[in-house]
């Protein structure tokens, strides 16, 4: 089978070469000249916090880069529907009032042509293809905006949370502290002499622990409260923009539409390509070589010579 698929190779190499080359630069061609798309291109640089609120998120706990961190967050965000009505909205007002198909279209758009690529430990770059120009730089500008105060108000609402949390054991410990102490105080007046009763120091000891458990509790109370206020003014340092949207220069690089289409026409034609020897191997009944002859006629080969040109 190998050697007549070679000889069926050589037989029309110079049609498959021909094929191979020109039906992928055909294909580029075609996709060059119909692709009016733009990109915009916005560069922001991160930044791990000197300072972190204590019980604010714990994403920058890992090993990751600022920049990988950050990214990762955005194209998250991005996936989300609620976050990319929240960027068409910024971008369009009217947003709201279009129909839920138009609003579906326009989130999957949105979410297929955005971007989010790493740089370096501190750089990334989000990138917007569109026809539209200065629509993209909008759309990045609103991108940007809504990032900024997204990963705010989940590092808000981690803090809340756990305020809430600690405050009602606050409340408990408080209650607990004050039956403590005035069991202790009840015991005192009703004992002349308490200097060496093992059960009011039972009781005393009692009070204070619950009193040291009620100042801890308040002690991270204030903690909390310091949290919130280091959320909102700590967050402008987390990152910030190094490049505002701007349309990158056209590059004919892998990632370009064009050079996508002529890469998907290359595997398809070899594809074809091999197809096609295939089926003439299995299909041509000549004989091509001289297992051919052997398994045919069942004949023994005692030799080959040239092929002779043939003269005029």
């Amino acid at each position: 089978m190998l050697y007549r698929a070679l000889d069926v190779i050589f037989q029309h190499m110079i049609r498959l070469i021909a094929v191979v080359v020109i039906v992928p630069l055909a294909v580029g061609a075609i996709g060059f000249a119909f692709d009016h798309a733009a990109t915009v291109e916005a560069r922001i640089w991160a930044d791990k916090p000197l300072f972190t609120p204590t019980f604010a998120t714990d994403r920058f706990d890992s090993f990751d880069s600022p920049a990988q961190i950050e990214a990762g967050i955005l194209t998250e965000l991005v996936n989300t529907s609620g976050f990319a009505s929240e960027v068409l909205t910024r971008v369009d007002k009217d947003y709201p009032y279009w129909s839920a198909e138009h609003q579906l279209s326009a989130e999957a758009d949105l979410q297929r042509n955005i971007v989010v690529t790493t740089e370096g430990t501190h750089l990334f770059t989000i990138t917007y293809r569109t026809t539209n120009p200065a629509r993209g730089s909008a759309v990045l500008t609103a991108v940007i905006a809504a990032f900024g105060r997204e990963v705010q108000a989940i590092d808000t609402h981690q803090v809340s949370v756990t305020q809430t949390a600690i405050q009602s054991q606050l409340e408990s410990a408080q209650q607990e502290m004050n039956d403590a102490v005035r069991q202790a105080q009840v015991y005192l007046a009703q004992h002349k002499s308490v200097a060496n009763d093992p059960d009011y120091q039972a009781l005393i000891g009692q009070a204070q622990s619950k009193t040291d458990h009620y100042l801890s509790l308040q002690a991270q109370v204030d903690e909390i409260k310091g949290s919130q206020t280091a959320v909102s003014v700590l967050q402008s340092s987390f990152f910030h923009i190094v490049d505002q949207p701007f349309v990158v220069p056209f590059q004919l690089d892998q990632h370009a539409p064009a050079v996508k289409l002529a890469i998907y026409a290359l595997v398809g034609t070899v594809a074809l390509v091999a197809l096609f020897v295939y089926v003439t191997c299995r299909r041509d009944p000549r004989i091509r070589s001289v297992q051919d002859v052997r398994r045919a006629g069942r004949f023994k080969p005692l030799g080959s010579a040239p092929v002779k040109a043939q003269t005029q």
